[in-house]
């Protein structure tokens, strides 16, 4: 967004009056299908004066798009609410003041990473994603294949400083920015033996006997991971766990009520649903580190494509959250992990065949010696985009309003701004409209904004026209509820038409005469004015 001016991005990244009045005097909203942005304007008047005035515009990822949240998980948009906490481009803990949606059709663009397809993210055009443009990175070569990726100079690119640019704008071969949770909250409960304990439950493990019993199974022949399971148990809980075996299952089991409510609060219970607490996604990586380990040994693998390779680390798992916390978990010790999904079909046990389940695999590398992801000293990974496709799409698009700077959330760990094409210029206008008259405010236009605001790229200017038209759409409103306004017959107060059949003055109900329609007590049973029998 370098094409404009410090003062629109300051309106743009410190919006000023965003929100909603709930009584308002006048609400105007207004569309533009250029850019495919709506707003809304909330007025309050008094003495012929803008009082207070709000705006929310709207956008602008469709219901099922996926957002992080501080608990390292992803929420469909559409089941994100007002105070939910959310992460921001920052990896720093935020909370939503303001959700909005809106109709839309037209055309969403699909990012597809050119590591972990799970991160996929799909968008409207105007929303300001964190990226670096390739074509920026000094020396860089344009992007035409696989091999280019290692062409590029990586101090060249982890040198050059990522912005917010429009969805529309960005290309394949340019870098999003992936961000993980960058809050930190020891506690001494979790120590070694017991993360190391909890990695191996989150693989191997499930409760039983009405939640008074944590059990594990394993293969008999994995002795070492059975014996460190059994010490492991000891110590935790001073008791030794009884074993059994079953065909090739080798179970271990430890009656402890304490200890399976435990597990189930911090890593929950089916292998579908398991998933971490917030208390353990906050804890430092190195004390992660041993539960990884554990789980790694118990679901995982490690493998070379070539024997000059280092070695890939994969983990499987049928929980969606587990995967995606796992991921983020990763990525704070400076490893990511890509994540795909698929659907594990014609499985067998004892000659009884399962239902088809789906299933995220995650790989990852502890060194790399050719680099397609890169790790930034300031945190966050820079993802290169192989594709982006345009999908016809028609239905609700969401955005929310986070608490505080920068105004950013994530989407799928990727930093993404709020709905940005007419911010600036909506923060601006109500800057302008507040306490001018109402004939006053009629007179600001999109060239009063555009300037006040140094200026807009020609291809923008209609983002202007939003700004002062649902300012004026507003006071119309407003004047418009002001001609329908009648009299109380009780006090004669002046009511608007949206306030019947209710007095807030004297507290009363009427209703209006049938014959000449004017406003009589609700219990009468004759109009006084013309005689009609009520």
């Amino acid at each position: 967004m370098a094409q404009y001016s410090e003062k629109v991005m300051q309106h743009f990244m410190n919006p000023k009056n965003v929100g909603e009045i709930p009584d308002a005097d006048g609400i105007g909203t207004v569309g533009n299908p250029v850019c495919g942005d709506i707003m809304t304007f909330y007025i309050k008047v008094e003495n012929d004066r803008i009082k207070d005035i709000k705006f929310k515009t709207f956008g602008c990822l469709p219901p099922t798009e996926k957002v992080t949240t501080n608990s390292g998980e992803v929420k469909e948009i559409s089941n994100i609410h007002k105070g939910d906490k959310v992460l921001n481009s920052l990896g720093e803990s935020t909370f939503v003041v303001e959700t909005y949606k809106r109709n839309f059709s037209g055309e969403l663009l699909k990012f597809i990473p050119f590591v972990s397809s799970y991160n996929t993210i799909s968008l409207t055009e105007n929303h300001p994603v964190l990226c670096i443009k390739r074509k920026l990175v000094e020396n860089s070569r344009p992007y035409g294949g696989k091999c280019n990726w290692l062409r590029l100079n990586e101090d060249n690119l982890l040198s050059t400083k990522p912005d917010f640019i429009w969805a529309k704008e960005i290309e394949v071969g340019d870098y999003l920015i992936f961000v993980s949770n960058k809050n930190i909250v020891d506690n001494k409960i979790f120590t070694k033996p017991l993360m190391r304990l909890l990695g191996y439950y989150l693989s191997e493990g499930y409760i039983s006997a009405n939640g008074n019993v944590v059990c594990f199974a394993f293969n008999k022949k994995e002795k070492k991971l059975i014996e460190e399971v059994n010490d492991l148990i000891f110590s935790i809980t001073g008791k030794k766990a009884k074993q059994r075996i079953r065909d090739n299952v080798f179970e271990i089991y430890v009656c402890s009520k304490k200890l399976a409510d435990f597990v189930t609060l911090h890593c929950g219970k089916y292998a579908k649903f398991k998933k971490l607490s917030e208390d353990i996604i906050l804890l430092p990586f190195e004390k992660q580190w041993q539960l990884l380990e554990t789980y790694h040994l118990g679901d995982g693998d490690k493998f070379k494509r070539r024997n000059n390779e280092s070695e890939t680390y994969r983990i499987i798992t049928t929980s969606e959250i587990l995967a995606v916390q796992i991921q983020q978990i990763l990525a704070r010790g400076s490893f990511f992990a890509s994540i795909k999904e698929r659907l594990q079909k014609n499985c067998f046990i004892n000659g009884r065949k399962l239902k088809e389940s789906k299933q995220f695999l995650l790989s990852f590398k502890l060194s790399r010696k050719h680099k397609f992801v890169h790790f930034s000293s300031d945190g966050y990974f820079l993802i290169p985009l192989r594709k982006i496709e345009k999908v016809s799409y028609s239905g609700e698009v969401l955005n929310f309003q986070v608490a505080f700077e920068p105004n950013t959330y994530l989407v799928k760990g990727f930093a993404v701004h709020n709905c940005g094409a007419a911010i600036a210029v909506s923060s601006m206008t109500t800057e302008l409209a507040i306490g001018k008259t109402l004939d006053e405010a009629m007179k600001i236009t999109r060239d009063t904004v555009a300037k006040e605001l140094g200026g807009l790229p020609s291809n923008k200017m209609h983002c202007s026209n939003l700004g002062a038209d649902a300012l004026h759409a507003a006071i119309e409103d407003y004047r418009k509820k002001q001609k329908q306004k009648c009299i109380c017959p009780f006090c004669e107060n002046e009511l608007r038409a949206s306030e019947l059949p209710f007095c807030k003055k004297c507290n009363k109900k009427f209703i209006s005469c049938p014959k000449c329609k004017k406003l009589i007590p609700e219990n009468s049973e004759n109009c006084p004015s013309c005689g009609e029998k009520i």
